[in-house]
């Protein structure tokens, strides 16, 4: 059975990471995200991290890592 986490910035969902052996990888839903499509990250809150900084730049906002 595969594991897999939502991943939601400020309550938008935007994608999931979905294990597999030694990473996670991200399925981008939303489609300001689709750079990050099959991104591989080392945990689910290192994807949840890494979307927030893209689409909040997208948003022209800046705020701390």
């Amino acid at each position: 059975m595969l594991a897999s986490r939502p991943i939601s910035v400020e309550g938008r969902f935007v994608g999931v990471a979905v294990a597999r052996e030694a990473d996670w990888l991200f399925l981008a839903t939303d489609p300001v995200l689709e750079d990050l499509e099959g991104a591989s990250f080392p945990s689910p809150a290192e994807a949840s991290r890494v979307a927030r900084l893209v689409l909040l730049r997208g948003q022209g906002r800046r705020e701390a890592a």
